[in-house]
This record gives structure tokens, sequence and C-alpha cells, in this order.
């Protein structure tokens, strides 16, 4: 392997322009499991009726997934395979995120299961073609691991701008009434009046959305041109066969052992966090009792994730990334196993436990994502031909299909229990308010169960057989037969 191979094929500003375009998008989906779901709920949809629409508006996802990721497979355009598709979705994208994110002052459960579906389905037309060009980028086991490690920084960067907006506007107001002649008083004054301004306006839900929804908008036509534009979509040599039909072409994804192995761990380990992410503003709200914080447990939460993923990425580079994987399952577990037990008020102390579980979240998205893209070359080398479109509509479909499941299940058994998400959480323990029984099962939910879900993935990941070594193997094998990796001299043209 030469020295230029080695290094890289692509420069870091090529891969950026790449990941950017993964910021807005992240800014949509997650939004929809921390904000959406719980602000819809507060406008008069029961949490069982929540629950089942989410699992609902999901099982489009078994159509939609499999038929994107195949067709954008067997396109031909003179801009590639996947820009095309990237292209197309995006306006349905920003159309269905502002519908359902700046609803009507009273919304049906049919108006949300509506823009709910459509707003699955261009997630879809975007993110599938988006993750099969990640994936054939690059050949190099190393390069592709900071491939989606760069993604994910992008990912977890959007998290982490989305929730700086509520905190930014009430920092704009206090500095706006504040006394600025008086430092002392500044000072003193600020926490409360800071707390004040987030009860009165910047931390209402609502309006969370609403600013969302607007700094959306523009980056996703931003950062969408940049990867469009300046990133090419390799062009894939493959070795003349007899195409196989959908169901021949699923049935070698199964036989797929370690791509098998590790959609039984990612699947696992999204249902786990599709329940934290639903419970969360519930449990901030009524268990912790600091709803009016929660922009700011979600800011730390996902900037612990951003910083810590340089570390993860190190820690697989030296010892394997399904060892690191293996690494950060029971990193998280461990930190998720003590939430339950922290006291009501304790906001800081929840905040510390929450930075040294999430350091590991961003990890648990990347890693497997990497191993995913070697596991794809398995295919290559058996069939001669590039399916990275297959191979991600059914990750796609199965991630996205857990994380529903996961938060319809959350929903539901909250619902069960007796929880009920409009009580007062100054009457918790009362007759009036929620029951101690309920607020201890909603701890439960949020974290023991998750984790749980995660550590179930350790015995199909302990002995992971695709090692560096026998992915280098795999490249050397599929360069022998012409099953190379050629980069398109011609990106896409502005107006083209």
């Amino acid at each position: 392997m030469s020295d230029a191979k080695v290094k890289g094929l692509y420069s870091e500003l090529t891969i950026i322009n790449y990941s950017a375009m993964y910021m807005p998008v992240s800014m949509v989906l997650l939004p929809l499991a921390v904000y959406v779901l719980p602000y819809y709920v507060e406008l008069g949809i029961s949490l069982y009726t929540m629950s089942a629409i989410i699992l609902i508006a999901r099982l489009s996802d078994a159509f939609t997934d499999p038929l994107i990721g195949v067709l954008s497979d067997k396109t031909k355009h003179r801009w590639g395979r996947r820009k095309p598709w990237i292209v197309a979705g995006a306006p349905l994208l920003m159309l269905s995120l502002y519908m359902l994110f700046v609803p009507p002052e009273a919304p049906s459960a049919w108006y949300f299961g509506f823009w709910v579906v459509l707003l699955y389905l261009a997630f879809t037309i975007v993110d599938l073609p988006y993750f099969a060009w990640g994936a054939e980028l690059s050949p190099l086991y190393d390069e592709r691991t900071k491939i989606t490690a760069r993604r994910e920084q992008f990912h977890f960067a959007g998290t982490v701008t989305f929730n700086l907006l509520p905190l930014a506007a009430a920092t704009l107001i206090y500095f706006s009434r504040a006394d600025l002649t008086s430092v002392t008083q500044f000072i003193d004054t600020f926490s409360g009046e800071f707390v004040s301004i987030m009860q009165e306006r910047a931390g209402h839900i609502d309006v969370i959305l609403q600013w969302l929804a607007n700094l959306v908008l523009v980056l996703i036509p931003v950062t969408f041109l940049m990867a469009l534009l300046f990133v090419p979509e390799p062009a894939q040599q493959v070795i003349p066969r007899r195409k196989p039909t959908f169901l021949a072409s699923l049935r070698v994804v199964r036989r797929n052992g370690p791509f098998v192995r590790l959609m039984v761990c990612y699947t696992v380990s999204v249902l786990g966090a599709g329940m934290t992410a639903v419970l969360s503003y519930f449990f901030v709200k009524h268990v912790i009792g600091a709803g009016e914080l929660y922009p700011i447990y979600l800011l730390v939460y996902y900037l612990s994730s951003v910083l810590g993923l340089p570390i993860w990425t190190r820690l697989a580079r030296r010892i394997g990334k399904h060892r690191a994987y293996r690494v950060a399952i029971l990193w998280f577990a461990f930190w998720a196993s003590w939430i339950p037990f922290i006291p009501s008020g304790m906001f800081g102390l929840f905040l510390v436990i929450m930075c040294f579980k999430g350091s590991a979240v961003g990890a648990l998205l990347a890693i497997p994502a990497a191993m995913a893209a070697d596991a794809i070359d398995i295919d290559s080398a058996r069939t001669g031909q590039q399916r990275a479109g297959l191979y991600f509509s059914v990750w796609g479909l199965l991630k996205k299909g857990a994380n529903a499941l996961g938060g319809a299940i959350g929903l539901a058994a909250v619902a069960f229990i007796g929880f009920n998400a409009l009580a007062d959480p100054q009457l918790a323990g009362t007759v009036d308010g929620n029951s101690r029984s309920s607020l201890i099962w909603l701890a439960v939910l949020y974290s023991i169960v998750p984790a749980g879900f995660k550590l179930i993935a350790l015995p199909y990941i302990w002995k992971y057989p695709l090692t560096e070594e026998r992915q280098k193997r795999i490249r050397a094998r599929l360069d022998r037969r012409g099953v190379t990796v050629q980069v398109q001299s011609t990106p896409v043209k502005a107006g083209g």
C-alpha cells in the first residue's frame, strides 16, 4: 500500500464538507424525540395515542427504506448515484419539519401523524443515500473511521447548537435587563434571573421549536450545497454478473455474518436510546424538578458526546473498533446505573453523571457505522458489486424501527405505570400529583432499561471476526479483481 493511501484519499476540508450536512439533519430527528413528542403530549395528545402514532408511522419505513436503498444503488446520473436523491429529498425535509415544529394552536392526532410520516420519508430519501455515499468514499480502514467520526461530530454539534438557542436567548435577555455598572450585583443575580427568564419564555418548548425550525431552514441549503458541490462521489467499477433479485440481495445481507452481528448490536442499542430520548424531558421535569433547565441538560449531554468522540476514535485505532465498542457499552451502562439514585433537586449532580455517560454516546453511533462499512466489503468480494445503498437501507430500517419502537415502548410504559405528563411537578407524591412509585419507574425506564438493552450487544461483539488485518486482505482481493473505487472528477454543478 502506497504512502498516499496510508495517509488517506481525502483532505480534511473534503471530509468536513461531506460531514457538515449531517449537522442540520441531526437538528431535525433528535428534537422530534426530545422536544416535539413531549410538546404534542402537552398539547393534548395522550401518551398511548402518541406511542401508537410513532410506531405506525415507522411501519412505512419497511417499504420506503429498502426501495430507496436499492433505487439509489441502481441510479445512473451524471451527478452520481447518491447525490440526486439528496437533492430531491431536501425540499420535502424542510417543509415537513416546519409544519411539525410550528403546529397550529390545537393540532389533532391526524395532523401530527401526517406530517411525521412525511418527515420520516424525507429523512429516508436524504439519509440512506448520504450514509451509502460515506461508506463508499474511502476503502481504507482508518479513514473510514475518521469519516464516520467526523460525521458524528457534526451530528452532535447539531444537537449542541439547537440546545444553545434557548440558553443564548436567555443570556441576551438578561444582559439587556441587568445593571452592568455593578459587577458584583451582576454575578450575584445572574443565576436566579437566568432561571426566571427560562421559566418566562426562553425555556418554553414552543419557542425553542420555532427558533430551531428557522435555523434549520437556513442550514440545510447551505451545508447540502457544500457537500454536493465540493465532495466527489466515487464511481464504482464492478465485475459484470447477472444481477440478483431484491430478495436474493437480502439473502446476501443475511449471509454476511459480521454485518448481521452489527445489526443486532446496533438495533438493541438504538432501542434503548429511543426510550431514553422520549423520556428525558419527563425525567428532568418531574424527577429532578428542573424542567425549565432541560436545554442545559441536553447541551451538556451532547457536548460531552462531541468532546469524547476523538478519544474513542483514538482508542479504536489502538485496540480495534470492536474492542473500543465493547468498552463504550460498559462505560455507558456503568454511569447509567447511578441515575435512579439522584435525589430530586440535585440538577448539578445529574449533569456531572450525564457528562460521563454522554461521553460514550458518539462512539456508540460512529464505531458501528465504520464497522458496517468494512462489513459491506465482504459482499463486494463475494458478488463483485457495490451495494452500500441496499445495506444501509437495511441498517436504516432497523435503526429507525428500533428508535420508534423504543420510543413507543417508553411512552406506553410510563402511561401504564400511571405517570401523568400534565401533573404539576410541585405536587409529586400527593394525591394530585404523580406518585413516588411512578416516578421511580420513570427513572428506571429512562436509565436502567436502556442500558440493559445495550448490554445485550456484548456477546455478539465480543469476538467480532472482521479485524483490521482481515479487512485489508479483503480490500486487496477487491483490488485484484477490479472492484475499485474511482473518484469522479466532475462534482455536481450549480444549477446543472
